[in-house]
């Protein structure tokens, strides 16, 4: 909605009939909206354009031409305006001025001239409006020294047009600035690639990619860059990153992909590069690269899927690694496998007795050795509950170590159920872990009975 006329606080209507024609003035040059409050015509109206031909009376016949100018005036700019205003009867006023006009360079349109402008203002009871308007300019077309031509108007036009295209050539200039330091401040490595019918050819970029890759710049000209990238990739990701390059096949075409490299120096280096069609030229394809250096958030979701898969208590894997073991066993063909469930007997009555402190301390020895006969085989499935896969040596092998873990743990003075499961073929981890528990189930049920204390199943 087009902003209303607010006429001036107090009684001072020589400055309000100002503010109401450079209200007037405005809406008409810079919003191309003359007719935003019709109310604030008066009737009758006279109204004198700045063209010869341009005039008429009568309120409505002039709101009709107005209604014309819409969507005809381009947008202007007003600088130096000058008013100056006289009451020429009790609710009448004069008012005078002059400014520049100049067209906003937005519009393409290069033009500067001096307006004038005479209103009067009249008043009916409190509400101020216009009903004589008249535009002028300080100049004809033809002025007496110029011949065949408007030669003032045009040589204002032309300083006019050259004063904007400095201006235009010192915003360039500072912004060119300005994106050169951010281009060679920022963290993220940048560089542009023309790529031709031989392959990929280097055009520029910025000194974090240099840092990046340990290398001066110098060296990074030198690299061999044929396939979209240098030749510090490690060979495992090449495939993948020439695959995302290569499928850039025009404008706002996008792809990125994670990969490593390793430097000259030998640092592993995890990356992430964003890879744009920038434009198609007589030359060859622009493709822009973003790289990030990811090394710290690898390293992150390393450490942090690490813990997700190991019980920090006991030291070995814990129940979410053991379903993916499960998993990744389905999909393979075993030649001999062995399952063991390992349960603790009396860790509840250790709990109660002494104390949960106690208790964890008998979980911690128990992993402890557990790890030290299968190291990177254990998983604590539950409170007591121990699962021990193995798919290395035979099954003699297996039931030997299940032997000397019995042993290691009766030195310590832990009591254990043990039931296990080997087979060649057929293997399943899931299955042979239900029928090693069956086995265990039973052991545990005997040291209940043997020691007359009551069963917790």
């Amino acid at each position: 909605m087009s902003e209303a006329f607010i006429p001036c606080d107090g009684d001072d209507r020589k400055k309000t009939a100002i503010e109401l024609t450079r209200f007037l003035v405005h809406k008409h040059y810079c919003e191309n909206d003359f007719l935003a409050d019709e109310s604030l015509f008066d009737e009758p109206f006279l109204w004198f354009g700045a063209a010869e031909h341009e005039f008429a009376s009568g309120r409505e016949t002039v709101l009709d031409i107005f209604r014309q100018f819409t969507g005809k005036v381009p947008r202007c700019n007003i600088a130096d305006e000058e008013y100056t205003s006289e009451m020429i009867a009790p609710d009448v006023c004069l008012v005078a001025g002059r400014m520049w006009i100049s067209t906003d360079p937005s519009t393409e349109v290069y033009l500067r001239v001096h307006q004038r402008i005479t209103t009067c203002i009249r008043w009916t009871g409190d509400k101020a409006r216009c009903c004589m308007l008249h535009v002028s300019n300080p100049y004809t077309e033809m002025e007496q020294d110029d011949v065949g031509f408007p030669t003032r108007m045009a040589q204002q036009s032309r300083d006019y047009m050259a004063q904007q295209i400095e201006e235009q050539k010192q915003k360039i200039s500072s912004q060119a600035s300005e994106l050169s330091d951010i281009y060679n401040t920022v963290s993220c490595g940048i560089l542009r690639l023309i790529r031709k019918e031989d392959g990929y050819h280097l055009l520029t970029f910025n000194h974090a990619l240099a840092e990046l890759m340990d290398r001066t710049e110098d060296e990074v000209w030198a690299m061999d860059w044929s396939m979209g990238f240098g030749d510090d990739v490690d060979e495992v990701d090449i495939p993948r990153l020439r695959s995302s390059i290569d499928r850039l096949a025009g404008p706002g075409d996008r792809s990125s992909i994670d990969y490593r490299i390793v430097t000259y120096r030998g640092r592993t280096v995890y990356l992430t590069s964003i890879n744009d069609y920038i434009s198609s030229t007589p030359e060859g394809e622009i493709i822009q690269r973003l790289t990030y250096d990811i090394s710290d958030r690898v390293a992150l979701e390393t450490a942090l899927q690490s813990l997700s898969f190991y019980d920090t208590l006991t030291g070995v894997f814990n129940r979410n690694r053991f379903n993916e073991i499960i998993t990744e066993y389905s999909d393979r063909e075993l030649l001999g496998l062995g399952v063991a469930v390992l349960d603790i007997n009396g860790l509840k009555k250790v709990n109660d007795g002494l104390g949960h402190v106690a208790g964890d301390d008998l979980l911690m020895r128990t992993g402890r050795h557990i790890n030290e006969i299968f190291p990177g085989k254990a998983f604590r499935t539950g409170g007591d509950e121990f699962v021990i896969v193995d798919e290395e040596g035979d099954r003699d092998s297996f039931e030997a170590q299940v032997a000397s873990l019995r042993v290691l743990l009766a030195r310590d003075g832990i009591s254990v159920a043990i039931g296990t499961c080997w087979r060649d073929s057929e293997c399943s981890v899931w299955d042979q872990a239900e029928e090693a528990d069956k086995v265990m189930y039973r052991e545990k049920q005997e040291y209940y009975i043997q020691s007359g204390g009551v069963s917790r199943v």
